[in-house]
């Protein structure tokens, strides 16, 4: 039988219908869906205000349709098992929408405690960073302090009323007393 003869008995023939779902016949759960997705689809979209969720609803309830054969007592029943799991599903991507939300303020805290924890560490970092520079001699520590506030070799020499050349020098050497004792470039 071609289709539309196979979709014409369903019509007509409750009994065929509801013996072929019972097999899982291919045929009758197309024809269920060809008959009932629309609707389905229109009522999931009502609960689920989303377009795109309802018409995955209704798929999977068509999939567990297929998946696990029924023998319904009416066609009226089959139609309300589609109902009844499509609303089932429905409600159940709700309730994880809003346990979703009632964890956004715990995942944002976390997110939030964890670049608290980077802040820290920075603060540490820097503190750390500081006092390296205050043990620096006092030419030296105030060259490179002025330089890392974003001061040029000339501004810098015009400033302490010294030569570039003695900046250069001043700066590298606070470099060289920094990476050993920090063991890293306090630049970076």
């Amino acid at each position: 039988m071609r289709e539309n003869e196979i979709y014409r008995t369903f019509e007509r023939d409750d009994d065929r219908l509801l013996d072929a779902l019972a097999k899982g016949n291919r045929e009758a759960i197309a024809y269920l869906f060809d008959a009932k997705a629309k609707s389905l689809c229109f009522y999931c979209r009502e609960i689920l205000r989303d377009e795109a969720l309802a018409e995955d609803v209704v798929q999977e309830v068509f999939v567990r349709l297929w998946e696990t054969p029924r023998r319904f007592p009416s066609r009226l029943a089959a139609h309300a098992f589609l109902y009844r799991v499509g609303r089932n599903l429905a409600l159940d991507l709700l309730k994880h929408r809003l346990v979703q939300r009632r964890h956004e303020p715990a995942i944002a805290r976390e997110l939030s405690d964890d670049s608290l924890d980077q802040k820290l560490i920075e603060e540490e970092l820097l503190g750390e960073l500081h006092r390296a520079i205050g043990q620096l001699p006092a030419e030296c520590a105030r060259v490179f302090r002025l330089s890392l506030a974003g001061a040029g070799n000339r501004e810098i020499a015009d400033r302490l009323s010294i030569s570039i050349h003695t900046v250069k020098t001043q700066k590298q050497r606070a470099m060289a007393a920094l990476r050993e004792r920090l063991g890293r470039d306090p630049q970076e």
